[in-house]
């Protein structure tokens, strides 16, 4: 509602030549699903996850849509989209309050004496 007569004044009414049909069903998807649906889900993981862990997930939104855009748009990451989506993900899962990877040394297990 802000931005609304800043961009009719810069860019003209062209709005105003879209099919309505094509107008509600993106008013309904972004109005509803986007603001309304969303905000709902984000409010139950932080209730669920806690403050710090729910709000690690928001980091993931560029790592999604990097992958998203494989099937969705044929793109690939390149290199550095590819260590991002990485860091990303490793950051996450350490803000979510996960456990750091434990590195454990097999040691012999000497032989049990009775076996013999």
């Amino acid at each position: 509602m802000i931005y609304a007569p800043v961009y009719f004044a810069i860019h003209g009414l062209h709005v105003a030549e879209v099919p309505l049909r094509d107008l509600a069903i993106q008013v309904i998807f972004q109005g509803l699903v986007v603001s309304i649906i969303s905000l709902v889900l984000y409010g139950r993981a932080v209730l669920i996850l806690g403050a710090s862990g729910g709000s690690a997930f928001g980091a993931l939104v560029p790592a999604l849509s990097a992958l998203l855009a494989i099937p969705l748009l044929g793109e690939w990451p390149t290199a550095s989209g590819w260590v991002g989506i990485v860091l990303i993900s490793a950051g996450v899962h350490l803000a979510s309050g996960a456990p750091l990877p434990v590195m454990r040394r097999h040691a012999a297990i000497p032989p049990d004496p009775r076996a013999s």
